[in-house]
């Protein structure tokens, strides 16, 4: 069994639209780091993430949040929602003590919360480090109904001091609430389409002259009541609408004009969204951030008492081909007299990029510099798995990689490092003139030029591939790989990691072979390092 990195996302199951940026995000740590394993915690439907997850992941149900109690698929139910905050917060001591417990035992080097509280307390709980994706969190979002009932001060305390325990916090456009500028920002993030979309308009059965306008409400249930006016609207527009009925067959149901498909249908839903000539319905962030990426015309209704949606109408406004309707307007199916211009909207030219792939920067950036991940490799350099630097260090079963750098001057006087008396390893002895690992998905060239600007403050004009081996002891085992060059000019060593640097020549080196001056490694370096000499000489 190779290692596999392990981390936990706790998501909110406010709607879809959370899994949904979950989802990408997910996805793009995979496409980065193929060797990462995922335990969801959430109250969103295990089926949703089998249809949006490539990555191997473990499902755990949780009540991650309260959010907000939807009265309706517009409104919201203030009483209940003030209830089941009293209920929920503060956190329970033993609940997070079995969280702690669940994420210790999966071995779990990070939790991503997209806006889940609960997610953040219990990798605290836990010594775990945690990252906060968002582009609201709760807090900002009670405080809009505290003139409405002041018993949301307590709850917006106790969440924005749990929000504040994030180690890592990114930020999805369209930002609402805190927005400073030295947090990392993306742009939208998006579940990508796994379909072409004439494939998906054929599977629907939709006619190549046909129009095809997407009704979504981002995941929540409610009667829409301006279905019954679709028909009236002519053959040449088909609407395709998912509803929250068990007894839609999963491939959809054609009533003249109109496709109803349940919620977990056999279609992936950003294939919908990049199918469609048009998508109308509730406004929210997965919704937007699918729309932006297709390109697609976008007749939004806004939900009045929701404190993210004038953002998100404000960011719709500037950057899609969009229309807003009123809630009258929406409910009433006046609409659709203004839906013949909606589609006549121009669609950008150019592809967005996807603010997934700048998250998962982010956060594999985060921890592979506060955990010090190390890819783990096969015997030709191939990664099979990954695991943190303390977990290789000490296992001489996980082979990883390492780069080598000989520097030598104009007289092949070979340029040694005096390693710090603070290292662990060969404390106070002298060693190869650059040595490091190669950080997890970084190249062998990328990593040699840092070690040396790191180590040496050089960066020399070029350099020769010498040799590769492998190196093995009680302790580790390395995949190294050796390159040479000349260089002669100042050397600014890092005084934090080297107590002294020096040239040596051929003899001097041999005169201190096995007498505990040079580092174990050195000398076998130093062995192949000949070897090489003299098979190079002979071949010139």
């Amino acid at each position: 069994m190779h290692p596999v990195l392990s981390i936990a996302y706790f998501v909110t199951s406010h709607g879809f639209g959370h899994a949904a940026r979950a989802s990408a995000v997910m996805n793009a740590i995979y496409t980065r780091w193929p060797f990462v394993h995922f335990d969801i915690f959430t109250g969103t439907p295990e089926w949703f993430f089998q249809k949006s997850v490539k990555a191997p992941y473990a499902y755990h149900w949780e009540q991650t949040d309260v959010g907000l109690i939807q009265a309706s698929p517009l409104h919201v139910d203030l009483e209940k929602t003030i209830a089941a905050l009293d209920a929920f917060l503060p956190f329970d001591q033993k609940h997070l003590d079995r969280l702690a417990r669940k994420l210790c035992a999966a071995q779990c080097q990070l939790v991503i919360s997209d806006i889940s509280p609960l997610g953040i307390a219990a990798a605290t709980h836990g010594g775990i480090a945690s990252a906060l994706v968002e582009n609201f969190t709760w807090d900002w979002i009670y405080e809009a109904y505290v003139p409405e009932d002041s018993r949301f001060h307590m709850h917006i305390d106790m969440l924005r001091g749990y929000f504040g325990q994030a180690a890592l916090r990114v930020q999805a456009s369209p930002v609402c609430g805190d927005t400073r500028k030295e947090l990392p920002r993306t742009p939208p993030i998006s579940r990508m389409p796994a379909t072409d979309p004439r494939r998906t308009r054929k599977r629907l059965g939709i006619a190549g002259e046909e129009k095809m306008v997407l009704i979504t409400m981002g995941g929540i249930t409610g009667n829409l009541p301006f279905v019954r006016h679709l028909s009236a609207v002519g053959e040449d527009i088909c609407f395709v609408v998912p509803v929250a009925s068990d007894t839609v067959p999963k491939e959809g149901e054609r009533q003249g004009n109109m496709i109803f498909l349940p919620h977990n249908s056999a279609f992936y839903h950003p294939d919908l969204v990049h199918a469609a000539d048009g998508v109308v319905g509730k406004i929210g962030y997965s919704t937007l951030a699918e729309v932006y990426h297709a390109g697609a015309p976008y007749g939004f209704v806004s939900r009045p008492d929701f404190r993210e949606s004038p953002v998100l109408e404000s960011y719709a406004a500037e950057n899609i081909p969009a229309m807003k309707f009123s809630e009258g307007q929406f409910n009433s199916g006046a609409w659709l007299k203004q839906l013949s211009r909606l589609l006549d909207l121009p669609r950008p030219a150019e592809k967005a990029i996807n603010g997934a792939d700048a998250a998962a920067g982010y956060i594999c950036d985060y921890l592979s510099c506060e955990k010090e991940i190390l890819e783990v490799v096969d015997t030709y350099g191939c990664v099979v798995g990954a695991a943190p630097r303390k977990s290789v260090h000490g296992d001489n079963r996980l082979l990883h990689r390492v780069v080598h750098v000989l520097v030598c001057d104009r007289e092949n006087r070979l340029l040694l490092q005096k390693r710090s008396l603070n290292k662990r390893v060969a404390p106070g002895r002298w060693d190869t003139s650059v040595g490091g690992h190669v950080d997890c998905g970084e190249s062998i060239e990328v990593a040699m030029y840092r070690e040396m600007a790191e180590e040496l403050g050089i960066r020399p004009q070029s350099l020769q591939f010498a040799y590769q081996y492998i190196h093995s002891n009680d302790f580790e085992s390395e995949l190294v790989f050796t390159y040479t060059c000349q260089y002669d000019g100042d050397i600014a060593f890092n005084p934090e990691e080297i107590d002294a640097v020096k040239f040596w020549d051929m003899k001097e080196i041999e005169n201190h072979l096995g007498k505990g001056v040079l580092s174990d490694n050195f000398e076998d370096e130093f062995r192949r390092y000949r070897q090489w000499l003299e098979a190079d000489s002979c071949g010139r």
